[in-house]
């Protein structure tokens, strides 16, 4: 959904920022979730300068009813607004009968959600992601202006015997598979590295998931020692960061991930299923929930990032429910949330990422809920093979055994098992 033919949409408010105007239109009986709106608004660095809601069923020709529109039409002239933005999903259609009427450009929760994205992507995978879902998505608008153009009621795309957006069509349908193919092989080699990862190394995977701005990446660093961006605004973190971590004398691999939302658009969770997949291969998932908020957004949160869990196959038996910012809560309210998570088959951990309060029996949880964990006596052939015991297992002690060195060792089974073979071998 581009600009305007004005080109409205890069004229920016006094204070440097874009104005926009935020619409969500829900049927009776539906939350709403335009403060959520608002947020992601903001964290695209919007100056939002209006709302407009209306309870109703979705009008064929511009999602909400022609009457809301006109008033919208009115907004948008008195406060100088250069872009609505819709909670709902906006069929091409509506989207274009919208432009017409409103003379500025309309877009939707998809695409500004994109948007957020884009300005944070780091990785070339995560910047191919990005693009991916943004051209699918375009597709179904492509279609629409075709169609109108061929009707004659969209000038301006006729050039050498051929509509230019159909050739512009042809090339997005031509990008996305190139894109597709690159990704796939992305995802191979990804595969690869964490099978040899998995053979060649002891350490354990534990990937920190969860709602956006639940403070995952203040967890992250407190659990890691990085000093990585916090902002408390939505998607802080887009490509996922990994690093060594000492967990009671046990390392691990932590990784930081993107943040779910509720409603997410299947485009997006197929396109970002790179990013959002390494969750399916972690040995263990920290399921990372604001316990401060309200108990009808905790227990929202929670459903949205369990089914989003459920849809990458991970499942209870290997999650740990995390309940941060418990800092910001009285007793009786602290007990009141964890109830909602209980009730979700949950067991949490209540904890404060940003005061490090309830953090030793995280750790306790983590390393007994680890799986396949073993205590295996390993004789030591060299100091090599003791530097890599140190590296990826945990060694309780060395001792001297019939003139040889013998380690006492906790870690993955299979890995320690491998390792006794190989030394055993010699």
């Amino acid at each position: 959904m581009g600009r305007d033919a004005r080109g409205r949409g890069d004229i920016q408010g006094m204070n440097g920022k874009v104005p926009v105007i935020l619409v969500e239109r829900r049927e009776r009986g539906e939350r709403s979730l335009l403060h959520e709106l608002k947020e992601l608004a903001l964290a695209a660095g919007y100056e939002v300068v209006g709302v407009v809601t209306q309870r109703r069923p979705p009008d064929p020709r511009f999602n909400l009813g022609a009457g809301k529109v006109r008033e919208l039409a009115e907004l948008v002239r008195r406060t100088g607004a250069r872009k609505v933005i819709f909670f709902n999903e906006l069929k091409p259609h509506q989207a274009y009968n919208l432009m017409k009427e409103l003379g500025v450009e309309v877009t939707d929760r998809f695409y500004l959600i994109l948007e957020i994205f884009a300005q944070r992507a780091g990785s070339t995978e995560a910047k191919l992601q990005i693009e991916l879902a943004r051209l699918k998505r375009d597709l179904s608008f492509i279609r629409e202006w075709l169609r109108l153009a061929k009707l004659g009621e969209l000038h301006g795309f006729m050039g050498g015997g051929e509509y230019a957006i159909d050739a512009y069509y042809k090339h997005v349908r031509r990008r996305i598979a190139r894109i597709e193919r690159t990704l796939a092989e992305l995802r191979a080699r990804k595969e690869v590295r964490w099978r040899v990862r998995a053979e060649e190394k002891g350490l354990y995977y534990v990937a920190l998931t969860g709602y956006t701005g639940a403070g995952k990446t203040t967890l992250f660093n407190r659990l890691t020692g990085y000093n990585g961006y916090v902002d408390g605004r939505p998607f802080a973190t887009l490509s996922t960061k990994m690093r060594r971590a000492l967990i009671r004398g046990r390392p691990i691999i932590l990784s930081d991930t993107v943040g779910f939302i509720d409603c997410l658009p299947p485009q997006l969770l197929d396109a970002f299923y790179t990013t959002l997949g390494e969750v399916a291969l972690a040995d263990l998932v920290l399921l990372v929930f604001d316990v401060s908020e309200p108990v009808g957004e905790v227990s929202r949160k929670l459903s949205a990032s369990l089914s989003t869990l459920q849809s990458l196959g991970v499942s209870t038996s290997r999650l740990i429910a995390v309940a941060n910012k418990v800092d910001l809560l009285s007793g009786e309210e602290l007990e009141e949330r964890l109830a909602v998570a209980r009730r979700l088959g949950l067991d949490p951990i209540p904890i404060s990422a940003l005061k490090g309060s309830g953090i030793d029996r995280l750790e306790e949880r983590i390393i007994s809920s680890l799986p396949r964990y073993a205590v295996r006596r390993i004789r030591v052939g060299g100091r090599g093979v003791l530097r890599r015991l140190y590296e990826n297992a945990y060694v309780r002690r060395v001792e001297v055994e019939d003139g040889q060195l013998v380690a006492v060792v906790e870690g993955k089974e299979e890995w320690l098992e491998a390792m006794a073979r190989r030394c055993a071998a010699r």
